[in-house]
């Protein structure tokens, strides 16, 4: 069987002299990054609220690299939100969360993850004053830091390097019956070929790990519904500057990124639209058209899930293309 890095190269220079879609992933690049928490929401002191105790915070980071086979070195630090995804210490607090080295994503035994952890207590309080102090709202209804993440290939230089960042909200209880964001997840990810046939979950996990995934010809469709498990979408309370709250429901939205072939919709969910309809959740996938294709062919597929207060989670699949 072909492996999905081949497919990777012939779309890379089809792509020469052309816009590249961004739904379409070909090179080194982030998939997700994900806080765990996402928010942390707990009783504030109006007299002393940076004696506030927070506690720590895992981010993960998952990347897709396509066009190479290669190990990847990683980084992440905290500080508060700035301009172009870099922390930097000489201009504001700054905690380096560490490093280290993750092996080829596409072929590696296992999946690869980068995970790094913003301490709690009292080592994280400079930063929130820094936010605190940079918010122009002093921090009221909660204060987001930013863990910047940088991937390079192993032993390359910084030309070579990609930059993310992930927010990380920091909130007082107030009002008191107010909680913290969980981040969504999905039931499952239907599948089906349309005409009217029965839709199924499509088996998860990267293309490595699948034996037996779904087998398309080329320029074939199918149809994907991401099926949302009850209470998914939280109620939440904002506080207002009258001293009340207001209740909110979540939006959620889907993002849908491929190593080949192309989407009619990238990008799904959200807000409703003025009239009140809810957006539609699902798209169509058109596997890639034979010239691209030198034998069967995997290609992976993923969607990232978020909410609109931070919380995300991305799942990966994949599908065979036989000419």
């Amino acid at each position: 069987m072909r492996s999905p890095l081949r497919l990777a190269g012939l779309l890379a220079l089809a792509a020469c002299g052309s816009f590249e879609n961004p739904s379409i992933v070909i090179d080194l690049r982030f998939i997700g990054i994900a806080a765990e928490p996402p928010e942390q929401v707990v009783p504030v002191d109006p007299e002393d609220p940076l004696s506030t105790e927070f506690g720590p915070v895992e981010v993960c980071a998952t990347v897709a690299d396509p066009g190479a086979t290669r190990a990847l070195a990683w980084s992440m630090s905290v500080c508060r939100p700035v301009g172009g995804r870099r922390c930097d210490p000489d201009a504001h607090p700054t905690i380096d969360l560490g490093g280290g080295v993750i092996q080829d994503p596409e072929l590696a035994a296992t999946p690869q993850v980068a995970c790094a952890t913003v301490p709690g207590g009292l080592a994280i309080i400079p930063i929130l004053r820094d936010a605190i102090e940079n918010d122009s709202l002093s921090g009221f209804g909660g204060v987001d830091l930013s863990v910047m993440v940088r991937v390079v290939p192993a032993g390359a230089g910084e030309a070579q390097a990609i930059y993310g960042s992930k927010a990380v909200r920091y909130s007082p209880q107030f009002p008191a019956e107010r909680v913290a964001n969980t981040n969504p997840t999905l039931t499952q990810l239907d599948v089906d070929r349309g005409e009217g046939t029965t839709p199924a979950p499509l088996p998860l996990g990267r293309c490595i790990d699948q034996a037996d995934p779904i087998v398309l010809a080329p320029r074939e469709t199918i149809h994907l519904m991401p099926i949302e498990p009850d209470g998914v979408r939280e109620e939440y309370l904002v506080p207002t500057f009258e001293g009340g709250s207001r209740m909110f429901t979540e939006n959620l939205s889907y993002q849908w990124l491929a190593g080949g072939g192309d989407w009619t919709r990238g990008s799904t969910g959200g807000q409703r639209d003025g009239a009140g309809n809810d957006p539609p959740l699902d798209t169509e996938w058109e596997s890639p058209v034979a010239e691209d294709l030198d034998g069967p062919t995997d290609v992976p597929l993923w969607v990232i899930q978020r909410d609109e207060r931070g919380g995300v989670r991305w799942f990966e699949s994949c599908v065979r293309v036989v000419p």
